[in-house]
């Protein structure tokens, strides 16, 4: 990365590192989006960084855990006002 000046020293990171085998681009990106997105749903964070073999594999055992567990189908109930079928579909040691 010696063929990158800056003068006035007003740039945080590079933005594209220039080589004989190429250019490789730096994607600046908010590490609050990045955390926000990992929240949301794990993996998604690990996507938007571009590590897709953690990133697939966080969103499937998401996926999995979620379907075991039934969550998904205790959110439907919960959005129907089911507040009972809610109860009688949660597994307790799947939770845990």
């Amino acid at each position: 990365m010696d063929n990158y000046t800056n003068n006035n020293n007003t740039a945080r990171r590079y933005t594209a590192h220039v080589s004989v085998l190429g250019t490789t681009q730096i994607h600046l990106r908010s590490p609050y989006t990045v955390a926000w997105w990992s929240a949301a749903f794990p993996g998604f964070g690990h996507l938007l960084l571009s590590k897709y073999l953690l990133g697939f594999v966080l969103f499937i055992w998401e996926v999995v855990v979620n379907l075991q567990a039934n969550i998904n189908l205790g959110i439907i109930y919960s959005f129907q006002g089911n507040i009972d079928m809610n109860e009688t579909v949660k597994s307790p040691h799947t939770l845990i």
